[in-house]
């Protein structure tokens, strides 16, 4: 293949659509490695930022996945699924999906019983200081992370909450206990991970993911949780049904 720096198309989309067809056709298969970014440069006499720019964008539509350490490698088809989230509904990670035959595992990091400060008791419409629930979770399909999770939550309704019921499924306990989860409002905005968010969806610094800032309602009772949701842009499409009157 030959780069065109005199084309319209930027050089860095060259190169992407140059593998991304390599990849189709199954030169590269799933696991392979892709050229390192001095080989790209090399063989296509273009700077290392261009082909690390060709390299991230194939990262972010999921073709290609870095192993820390390792390099930049083909990805197989089990870490290749994108799971479709509408916009319009409101979906746990389990139901989200059942669509794609797909079973969602949760792994718990924290649970703790704090004091709620300002900033969360206003959006709760409760007291400062009253008590709640604080916790981390991570979603895996299989053993790929999804989506990491930080959330507060109404501590007096749900007293007994459980290691072992946010392992399962945390809409599931708050069914026994008789309430319905009616609605959430979100915000969803692209940003550069925290550390944190980094170490546990398994990717870099430069790769962006969808944060999604939540406020989850009971039905007939008001809001019950604030969450900051992480969600792996690699392996999430969001969708939206849009009327018109």
């Amino acid at each position: 293949m030959m780069i065109d720096k005199y084309s319209s198309t930027p050089v860095y989309l060259q190169l992407e659509q140059y593998l991304s067809e390599e990849i189709a056709s199954g030169k590269l298969k799933p696991g392979d490695a892709l050229p390192s970014e001095n080989t790209l440069c090399a063989e296509f006499s273009i700077s290392r930022m261009t082909a690390r720019k060709a390299v991230d964008y194939l990262v972010r539509q999921g073709k290609v996945e870095r192993r820390r350490g390792q390099g930049t490698f083909v990805a197989r088809q089990e870490n290749n699924l994108r799971i479709s989230l509408p916009l319009d509904r409101h979906l746990s990670s389990s139901e989200a999906t059942l669509g794609a035959g797909k079973e969602v595992t949760n792994h718990l990091i924290c649970l703790v019983l704090q004091k709620s400060p300002p900033s969360i008791a206003a959006q709760l419409h409760i007291p400062a200081g009253t008590n709640i629930w604080f916790m981390k979770r991570l979603r895996l399909v299989g053993d790929v992370p999804f989506v990491f999770e930080q959330s507060w939550m109404l501590a007096a309704p749900f007293s007994d909450l459980s290691e072992t019921d946010l392992n399962r499924s945390k809409y599931a306990y708050i069914a026994r206990k008789g309430f319905t989860v009616e609605r959430s409002e979100k915000e969803i905005r692209a940003e550069l991970p925290s550390q944190e968010v980094r170490d546990m969806l398994g990717i870099n610094r430069e790769e962006p993911v969808l944060h999604a800032t939540s406020v989850a309602m009971l039905r007939g009772f008001g809001p019950f949780e604030i969450s900051d949701i992480y969600y792996n842009q690699q392996h999430y499409r969001f969708t939206l049904t849009a009327t018109r009157d």
